[in-house]
């Protein structure tokens, strides 16, 4: 036996029973309107909510009828007409998993919802197809701004390799003048390795020479007629005027020449030095009757200093080249002119001996 019920619910939305037969395992659909509570039918009766009195009435109405089938199914049967017997064992509604709707939809409806979507459809194609647009135009910006760097990098990379390049030619180019300049300063330290080795030789030969000097004249050093003086590279020797000139002559006297004689001796033993004569006086005006010869001190150191040369050149053989001779008159003093004494130490004749690279101060 099969029943289909439509029970009144408080949900206007239906929803899908189904009355099943417990032996065939056959399920009808049964529309029935959605309650918030589930009502199940089966042979222990009706699940009722007590918060909704028609539905316990709808419950009471299925119940009695069940009870009523079930009586006359038990009922003994006449000869003339015997019942058939039912097969359904057990009736139970239960809802369906999920909503199926029986509704047609109207035509005009359904021909509104396709015009509706396909208006939505084309909108949402045209706004895909601007975003796509926006995003190509985006795309070809950035493109265009990657290459615009890329271009950038490779100029300044470019720019790199010539500075690169300059700074290695440079670098070749310094690197032949720091070769250079170390052949240069070997070249220097090795001159003046010998410029030392050759000053040492002339101190050497100074310093024989002052000790000679000092040997050959002891007698006149000793009397303060003659000093000697040695300073590094440098020997003076200083004669007092009055042993080699009468007062106020440019003339040696013999006494003048056996010492000057004998200074040159001792200096041509020494070769590669410069001897230079130096002729020094007071401060006291040349007299009436000398001065149509010497009209100042100048003339008369200056002619005292050329005669000790030729004397040098003549009799001891020095070299015209080795010579000089110059006239101070009285512009270096060695004692005050204001005493006799003093004026006495400050006519004089120097012969100064120098290297020949060095010039007298």
């Amino acid at each position: 036996m099969r029943s289909t019920r439509h029970l009144p619910h408080r949900n206007t939305r239906p929803q899908e029973w189904v009355l099943g037969d417990s032996s065939s395992e056959r399920v009808i659909p049964l529309s029935v309107p959605q309650r918030d509570k589930t009502l199940h039918v089966n042979s222990r009766g009706f699940d009722r909510s007590p918060a909704f009195p028609l539905a316990a009435a709808v419950s009471f109405l299925l119940h009695l009828g069940v009870l009523f089938f079930l009586w006359q199914r038990f009922q003994p049967a006449t000869p003339e007409q015997e019942p058939p017997s039912p097969q359904v064992t057990e009736v139970e509604i239960v809802p369906l998993p999920e909503p199926i709707s029986t509704v047609p939809v109207p035509e005009p409806l359904a021909q509104s919802t396709g015009q509706d979507f396909y208006s939505s459809a084309l909108s949402r194609a045209e706004s895909l197809e601007h975003t796509l647009t926006q995003a190509i135009a985006q795309r070809a910006t950035a493109d265009a701004a990657q290459q615009q760097q890329l271009d950038s990098f490779a100029a300044t990379q470019a720019a790199l390799q010539g500075q690169v390049t300059s700074l290695a030619e440079e670098k070749a180019e310094l690197t032949a003048q720091l070769d250079n300049e170390r052949q240069r300063n070997t070249t220097l330290t090795q001159h003046v390795a010998d410029i030392q080795q050759a000053r040492e030789r002339e101190l050497q030969g100074v310093k024989g020479t002052y000790d000679r000097l000092v040997a050959a004249l002891q007698d006149e050093v000793s009397q303060k007629d003659i000093a000697l003086h040695q300073a590094k590279d440098k020997l003076t020797v200083t004669i007092l005027d009055r042993v080699l000139f009468p007062s106020g002559q440019a003339t040696l006297t013999p006494e003048g020449e056996r010492l000057i004689e004998k200074v040159g001796a001792i200096l041509a033993k020494v070769p590669g030095q410069r001897v230079l004569i130096e002729g020094h006086t007071d401060n006291v005006p040349i007299g009436a009757p000398l001065s149509m010869r010497f009209p100042s001190n100048w003339e008369l150191s200056s002619a005292r200093a050329a005669e000790v040369v030729k004397y040098l050149i003549s009799r001891a053989q020095l070299s015209p080249q080795q010579l000089s001779a110059v006239g101070r008159a009285d512009t270096s003093p060695v004692a005050s002119n204001t005493t006799e004494e003093g004026r006495r130490f400050n006519r004089r004749i120097e012969i100064i001996v120098l290297p020949l690279e060095t010039q007298s101060q």
